[in-house]
């Protein structure tokens, strides 16, 4: 009985060793800038016949991140891509890849037998919905005077729209090109935009994409960011005139990464499709900023000297980044209109650091 006893009673006070200890770890890690030791204030006059000088502390809103890559390109379907409406044995483009060009403008020239066999078949096209429209015409009156049956009828209609529906399909990829005099066929450009060809070599046959036009303003940069800031984030700085304004997020994660699609603020970006840039996030952060000659360590925190009367009150902070020559920090204490020490704060720390070892 007493054996049990003990093995109760050592179980027991394991047990309540262990609640002690994640007890203690939790709070030692719940937060170990603001966990940290109070420091008592220390007297202006201690740093007498030292250079004294305080800075207003800053309120800011942004915090810059870590540079990424961005890369400039649009978002899938807003190309307006034509398409080779015949087999080509040979184009000559008229213009270089990316070049900027205007509703209508010559972009190729085009060869091929299949070109002429094209053209006759539009012809062709044309000449039979013109035969097919005519005997609609007479067969709908005949129609009207009950003259032919309902079943005949309905067999002109199918022919008469099926030669309307083929006419209209070859006429759209006219609108494509144009024909001179002399049967010689260049394609056009339907819409004003940046046009991108295609890497493609060799032969191309009818359905392969002719080339894309792209309008100016549907150039977007896409850019791959951490997912543990993705939720604050608030811009890209691209360089002082150039930011990029965040347009929309794709929904579906690259593991620790999401895509960002961002537009340019202005003209001043001036981008090129297939461009690779650096960019700089910024992301939205409720704190402050002051000059990193303010910021000490002192036992594996940081700390700032606020002016307090003829005191300096240490207040521990936690630096979240820089911006400039400035930290960017938070703490657990409202600092508006707060002046902090920016001089002689390495002979403070040295005072504070000889007292510790005491």
């Amino acid at each position: 009985m007493l054996l049990n006893f003990t093995k109760k009673m050592r179980h027991f006070l394991r047990i309540q060793y262990t609640l002690f200890f994640f007890f203690t770890v939790t709070l030692l890690t719940f937060n170990p800038v603001f966990a940290s030791q109070n420091l008592a204030p220390v007297g202006l006059s201690s740093l007498s016949g030292f250079d004294v000088e305080f800075a207003p502390i800053q309120k800011t809103e942004f915090i810059n991140r870590q540079s990424l890559i961005g890369e400039v390109n649009f978002k899938p379907g807003v190309n307006y891509t034509v398409l080779f409406a015949f087999d080509v044995q040979q184009v000559r483009y008229l213009y270089p890849n990316g070049s900027m060009v205007e509703k209508g403008a010559t972009i190729a020239s085009v060869e091929g037998s299949d070109v002429h066999h094209f053209l006759d078949a539009y012809q062709s096209a044309k000449d039979m919905l013109a035969i097919a429209k005519s005997h609609y015409d007479i067969n709908q009156q005949h129609l009207k005077n009950k003259i032919i049956r309902s079943s005949e009828w309905v067999e002109i209609t199918k022919s008469y729209f099926e030669a309307k529906l083929n006419f209209e399909h070859m006429q759209h990829q006219m609108a494509f090109l144009n024909i001179d005099d002399n049967e010689n066929v260049t394609l056009v450009s339907p819409k004003t935009g940046i046009l991108k060809l295609t890497n493609e070599s060799g032969n191309r046959v009818m359905g392969d994409t002719a080339f894309d036009i792209i309008d100016a303003s549907s150039i977007r940069v896409k850019i791959k960011v951490p997912l543990s800031f993705s939720n604050t984030l608030a811009h890209f700085k691209l360089s002082e005139s150039c930011s990029l304004n965040i347009e929309s997020y794709d929904s579906i994660a690259d593991k620790y990464h999401q895509i960002v699609w961002a537009s340019p603020s202005s003209n001043e970006c001036q981008l090129r499709l297939g461009q690779t840039i650096k960019v700089t996030p910024v992301n939205k952060l409720t704190g402050f900023k002051i000059a990193k000659s303010a910021v000490f360590e002192f036992e594996d925190v940081n700390y700032i000297a606020l002016k307090s009367g003829d005191k300096l009150e240490l207040l521990p902070i936690e630096l979240k980044g820089t911006q400039g020559k400035d930290y960017v920090f938070t703490a657990n204490k409202n600092l508006d209109n707060q002046q902090v020490l920016i001089s002689s704060v390495s002979a403070l720390q040295g005072m504070l650091l000889h007292l510790g070892r005491e």
